[in-house]
């Protein structure tokens, strides 16, 4: 069977970086995918066992150090097999350029074994293309090693799951490019593929956009999808909080001010309308918005004049408009906290995102998707068990995907072995007396709280505005939630 990795025959000295020890040791068989590394004689101490994550430094001539993990995939009396998960790719490229290196005499296909007096451009048995020399074939190599993988792979689903994949990839998922918190949008349901195509199809408009959803479901995403899939794309992306500024200040940051246009004001300073100029604003939390600021994004959005604090004129500035709320803000208007005239101006088009808890098989998809990625970022291979996807699948998930990505990232340190479990995620909640009163399962839920409220400020050194972000609520919210349970 043909690899997908073409091996050469070398010599290079490697330390195999282990979690108990440094042990010395000869790469003698090398690959993009792997190498063979030979131990001294005799081998030196205790034999590590498959599946152990290491980490390798070596040598090639011409190309430097490298150093970066691998996992022991067999062993023998001589030495271990070690792939390379997860190889960036400039590390692949430059491995890649030694391998090359290294075929220029060659007499068979490196990846069939196929025998040759004089090397052919194409292997006439598996196809491969074999003028390794042009700068272009490291990109045909990967790709058609990507697409080899796949069908291996799609090979072994049924009819419905490959309809699943056909539909999620003809609605293109709106990536954002450039942007690691692709991973919020992963999801073959209908809810979320209606989204994409809401996505695809406002893009290339000026229309102005309402997002709504619930905290954590990735309505700052679905702005910077649109923006990056429009004619605007090369142009400023300015994302604001409204209800993460002081309202005395919210105005100042969104429309500037001059000097001297009050206490402080030493210098001028354009604010976030003037500096997304041509680009897109995307104003989270609108439903906070200040009744007086509302009337004047209003004006702002009949006549695209932007008027500094202290200023007796305006600039005219092109902008389009991103809003976002998880607050009713047909409830709000009904209660006078929100102009009815202002939601008019920014309902041109909505996009609805739904709660995780609404997206079916695709929490559990978006848990193994989190799972797989920060594993691998720490050199372990992690999976599910059986009663935690489960668990997953019959939690609510309050906090949508922000708190499916705290769970998991804890999980992967709390998990002893290779199995993740609903303990591990903090959703061993089958555990608890189902038969207890209220105040006792109200006492119960006030400890998980604060607990999760003490872990998440740690993790970000007290910043509340960040921790604010993580558990999916407002600062206002996370102060008051601070001062019920104490925390200082």
């Amino acid at each position: 069977m043909p690899r997908l990795s073409p091996r050469i025959i070398a010599t290079v000295p490697a330390t195999l970086d282990t979690p108990s020890s440094k042990i010395e040791m000869v790469i003698t068989d090398l690959g993009l995918n792997g190498a063979y590394l030979r131990a001294h004689s005799p081998f030196p101490g205790k034999k590590l066992g498959v599946d152990t994550p290491v980490l390798l430094q070596y040598n090639l001539f011409g190309k430097g150090l490298f150093e970066h993990r691998g996992n022991i995939i067999r062993k023998d009396n001589a030495g271990y097999a070690v792939n390379f998960p997860g190889l960036d790719f400039a590390t692949k490229r430059k491995l890649w350029e030694f391998i090359v290196d290294n075929l220029s005499d060659v007499h068979e296909c490196p990846f069939c074994g196929e025998s040759y007096i004089t090397m052919p451009t194409t292997c006439k048995r598996c196809g491969w293309e074999l003028n390794f020399n042009p700068p272009e074939y490291f990109n045909y190599y990967e790709k058609n090693c990507t697409i080899k993988k796949l069908h291996e792979r799609l090979s072994g689903l049924d009819i419905e799951q490959l309809q699943k994949i056909v539909n999620f990839i003809d609605i293109d998922i709106a990536k954002v490019m450039g942007s690691e918190e692709i991973q919020e949008f992963v999801g073959t349901g209908n809810a979320m593929l209606e989204v994409f195509a809401n996505i695809r199809k406002v893009a290339p408009t000026d229309l102005t956009v309402l997002v709504l959803g619930e905290s954590g479901t990735g309505k700052e995403l679905t702005a910077q999808a649109i923006h990056d899939r429009s004619t605007r794309k090369d142009k400023p992306f300015v994302a604001i909080n409204c209800a993460a500024i002081p309202d005395n200040l919210l105005e100042a940051e969104l429309f500037g001010y001059e000097k001297g246009a009050f206490t402080g004001a030493h210098i001028s300073k354009k604010g976030k309308f003037e500096f997304a100029d041509n680009g897109t604003i995307f104003l989270d939390e609108i439903g906070d918005m200040p009744p007086n600021l509302q009337a004047k994004l209003l004006r702002f959005l009949q006549d695209k004049i932007v008027e500094r604090i202290g200023t007796v004129g305006g600039k005219k500035v092109n902008v389009r408009l991103i809003a976002a709320t998880n607050r009713d803000l047909d409830a709000a208007i009904a209660e006078g906290k929100f102009r009815s005239d202002l939601y008019y101006r920014l309902d041109e088009f909505t996009i609805n995102l739904p709660p995780v808890r609404e997206r079916g098989e695709d929490t559990v998809i978006l848990a193994k998707y989190f799972l797989n990625k920060f594993s691998r970022e720490v050199g372990l291979t992690k999976t599910f068990t059986k009663d935690a996807a489960d668990a997953i699948r019959n939690y609510d998930w309050p906090g949508n995907v922000r708190e499916i990505i705290n769970k998991v990232r804890r999980a992967i340190v709390m998990a002893g072995g290779k199995t993740v479990t609903p303990v591990d995620l903090l959703l061993d909640v089958a555990k608890m007396d189902v038969g207890a009163e209220n105040n006792q399962l109200s006492d119960a839920l006030a400890q998980i709280e604060r607990a999760k409220i003490k872990e998440v400020l740690k993790g970000c050194s007290h910043n509340l505005s960040n921790a604010a972000r993580m558990l999916g609520i407002s600062r206002p919210t996370l102060y008051r939630r601070m001062k019920i349970y104490g925390i200082d």
